[in-house]
């Protein structure tokens, strides 16, 4: 397997690092940074990392089969499109694209040349998500009533990126996943700025989502919230051997880490494992839709009214 990185800036890198620990059980031969910035080169060179600066020469002269795609949200598009025509398996951070259409024209090309395309919903591979998964399949806190997700960052923002597209994306992903595929009905309120979001959607059975999103934050958090008819459980995502839940008693439930979320996602897309807890094609396509609305709604300050999504 020889792999290339694109984009190596904050997130790229811990790719990068990923990829260096996963190396030996996805049998990867070489891996290659790119990036068109000579500092985040420079610094992945440092790392032991081959380096390359132009995407549109990285596929031919390594011989790559996959490219990892962690560039800004409104390059993903063209530079899915560009490297799934070349024949390789794509790993795109979330977004997959900034529209539906886009994103659905990339599957459309995956399609056709008859290679995979994943998106970047690591969260689905954290040990305490699936446990918890596990725990509300198996009846412990009993019908889910509410969803709540929380991502605040004291980074500064980047002055163009929506938090609903890098950030809320993650809690849209997670309440399909807990909820076994079903997509939301509508967007009940949407408040908030392009650094700073706050977002409530309403599924079948009466069950609300509810997701507060941003940077610029007094403080870092990163934390899921399941409520239930019995009790509740709570996952700090930082945490990936432990989590909190009170079905009778407050107790703690300790599960074991293997590969923190970003080797798992890597590893499931590296391997191509039949049966992936991975977002399906579909997922990808219902989540953006969502966040793509959303954004459409998106105002300054106060609720929007209550907007049935289309299917």
């Amino acid at each position: 397997m020889r792999v290339g990185v694109v984009g190596c800036g904050r997130w790229g890198s811990k790719h990068l690092e990923a990829l260096q620990k996963i190396a030996g059980d996805a049998q990867i031969d070489t891996i290659v940074a790119c990036d068109v910035n000579a500092i985040a080169l420079e610094r992945a060179r440092s790392m032991g990392f081959e380096i390359h600066d132009n995407p549109e020469t990285l596929v031919d002269l390594f011989q790559l089969n996959a490219v990892i795609i962690a560039t800004p949200n409104d390059s993903h598009f063209e530079l899915g499109k560009q490297f799934l025509l070349k024949g390789v398996n794509v790993f795109l951070e979330k977004p997959l694209a900034t529209t539906f259409d886009n994103a659905s024209s990339l599957v459309s090309i995956a399609i056709q040349e008859g290679k995979a395309l994943k998106s970047g919903f690591l969260l689905r591979f954290h040990p305490c998500v699936i446990d918890a998964k596990r725990q509300i399949r198996m009846g412990r806190i009993g019908a889910i009533q509410a969803i709540h997700y929380r991502k605040k960052s004291i980074r500064p923002w980047d002055g163009f990126s929506y938090a609903l597209d890098s950030l809320a994306i993650h809690g849209v992903d997670l309440a399909e996943f807990l909820l076994d595929g079903q997509a939301p009905l509508r967007i009940s309120e949407v408040v908030g700025f392009h650094n700073c979001t706050r977002l409530t959607l309403e599924y079948p059975n009466q069950v609300e989502t509810h997701l507060d999103v941003g940077w610029d934050s007094d403080e870092d958090v990163a934390e899921l919230e399941v409520v239930g008819a019995n009790g509740r459980i709570l996952v700090a995502l930082q945490n990936h051997c432990e989590y909190k839940t009170n079905f009778e008693n407050p107790e703690t439930v300790f599960v074991e880490c293997v590969h923190p979320p970003l080797e798992g996602v890597l590893l499931d897309f590296l391997c191509g494992k039949s049966l992936s807890i991975a977002s399906s094609t579909g997922s990808i396509l219902r989540t953006i839709k969502c966040i793509e609305q959303a954004r459409s709604q998106l105002i300054a300050s106060g609720c929007l009214n209550i907007r049935e999504l289309k299917g």
